[in-house]
């Protein structure tokens, strides 16, 4: 039995539950026989320093630190490499995995990780420490790759295999998450992969296959979290859960046959031109109460040159049917897309005061980030000198805690996304003043939104989800 710290390094956001992929992760360690403990620096309550991190490091005296890298925090997640190298008694291995790890592994080797997981980590952190407690390490281990060469891994094809992620809850401290001393679910998948090919979307680690889980696994799962730890509402965090209309009515049916899960709400993710009105239907009778679609632009064109695959049609009639079967909707825009000029800017502003009476909440902000990875990022990084960026302290400014503010004072914050600062893209002043007034018009409108809650019970807490999703 090897003993194992995951660390999820500090984030600009803060996140309000643990988060889904390192439990995962964690679940998968703890069904292969290791001890497991969890350090969550970014979570809402978190307070600590580096200093603290690594001196829950070595009072724990792991023989393995795997680090959570998302783009955001690799910078930080580098420099806690470099303090946990410089601990006395330090002699864990280290190792990173995550979705920026997966796109630069040979960066994570390079700032003293001694390993690098690409893709799912399920499976590789466990083989990992299963070497490192026989002392077989370093070995040859799909799916990681370390200075002597990659050895490649492949998906995971038989998801219903994995553990629970709620196994895992034991392993983080309570009180990072909420004040009362519980752990926060952090929702739920039932599939991976999204066959959709958009240019800015670094969906690199469950990539592009579909692939899902079986309705009896998913519905075991909420039944545990239904009976264990009395969850009513059902987060899924899926890419494109409507992708498979089959495996989608299966999953209904088995919710409307279980008689503990009977009754009880969910919401999902999903593209607009993947929910046409029967299959919502199908969803709002076995419970679904609120989607979140993804559209992007209300300009054909700019759908177009970013690879959505969708019309703004899709969108229209996707909301419009949510809303008149009583959902509530979640509408995905992004603005500053490479030569999206003011009326294409002007076109997505009026697509969204058209749907703005139907749909409560838009995502925040939205100016694009070129990921590393992306089809954005690699045809235009030299041009623009924007080349790793993510290591560079300008472009990580820490946000306020908007978990611990009233969503009524949130938007004041949201009605500004500071991307738009930044300057990846040489935006003209007119293009730049027009993508600043779309993220104006989110922010109105989810006050707007807000403020129609706040009479209702719980109504706060319902905002402050939606807005920080």
């Amino acid at each position: 039995m090897a003993r194992v710290l995951l660390i999820l390094p500090h984030l600009p956001q803060r996140m309000g539950a643990p988060y889904l992929g390192q439990q995962y992760v964690a679940a998968a360690l703890l069904e292969a026989g290791h001890e497991v403990r969890c350090l969550d620096a970014a979570a809402v309550r978190w307070t600590g320093s580096t200093a603290d991190v690594v001196a829950a490091a070595l009072d724990f005296d792991p023989q393995i630190i795997g680090l959570t890298l998302f783009t955001y925090n690799a910078l930080a997640a580098y420099e806690l490499t470099g303090a946990l190298r410089q601990a006395p008694g330090m002699r864990a291995v280290l190792v990173a995995g995550g979705p920026h790890t997966t796109v630069r592994p040979h960066e994570a080797l390079a700032h003293g990780l001694d390993a690098a997981i690409v893709g799912e980590g399920e499976r590789a952190l466990p083989a990992l420490a299963d070497a490192v407690e026989a002392g077989r390490w370093p070995a040859p281990i799909p799916g990681v790759c370390t200075a002597e060469g990659t050895t490649p891994g492949g998906f995971l094809e038989q998801l219903d295999t994995l553990p629970w992620p709620l196994t895992a809850y034991g392993c983080y401290e309570p009180s990072w998450y909420v004040a009362n001393g519980t752990v926060v679910p952090g929702g739920m998948m039932t599939s991976r992969g999204c066959p959709a090919k958009c240019t800015f979307c670094a969906n690199h680690v469950t990539g592009r296959t579909f692939r899902w889980r079986s309705a009896a696994d998913v519905v075991g799962e909420m039944r545990a979290l239904k009976e264990r730890w009395g969850v009513g509402h059902f987060s899924f965090w899926d890419d494109a859960f409507t992708a498979n209309r089959p495996r989608l009515r299966a999953l209904c049916d088995a919710m409307d046959a279980d008689p503990v899960i009977r009754g009880s709400t969910w919401s999902c993710i999903t593209p607009a031109n993947m929910a046409r009105e029967p299959t919502l239907a199908r969803m709002a009778a076995s419970g679904c109460v609120a989607v979140n679609f993804g559209i992007e632009s209300g300009d054909l064109a700019t759908l177009r040159s970013i690879d959505k695959g969708q019309r703004p049609q899709h969108v229209r009639d996707a909301v419009a049917a949510a809303h008149k079967l009583g959902m509530s909707t979640v509408v995905n825009f992004m603005f500053g897309f490479p030569g999206e000029t003011v009326a294409a800017l002007q076109a997505t502003l009026d697509f969204m005061a058209e749907l703005a009476p139907h749909t409560e909440w838009f995502n925040n902000r939205g100016v694009l980030v070129p990921f590393p990875g992306t089809p954005v990022y690699e045809r235009h990084h030299v041009a623009h000198g924007f080349t790793d960026w993510w290591l560079d302290k300008r472009y990580l400014a820490d946000e306020p805690n908007l978990w611990a503010l009233d969503p009524r004072d949130v938007q004041s914050w949201l009605a500004h996304d500071p991307t738009l600062d930044l300057g990846f893209f040489p935006y003209p002043p007119e293009v730049r003043d027009q993508i600043a007034a779309c993220v104006r018009f989110k922010a109105d409108h989810n006050a707007a939104t807000v403020a129609r809650l706040q009479a209702g019970q719980g109504a706060l807490q319902q905002a402050r989800t939606a807005l920080a999703s």
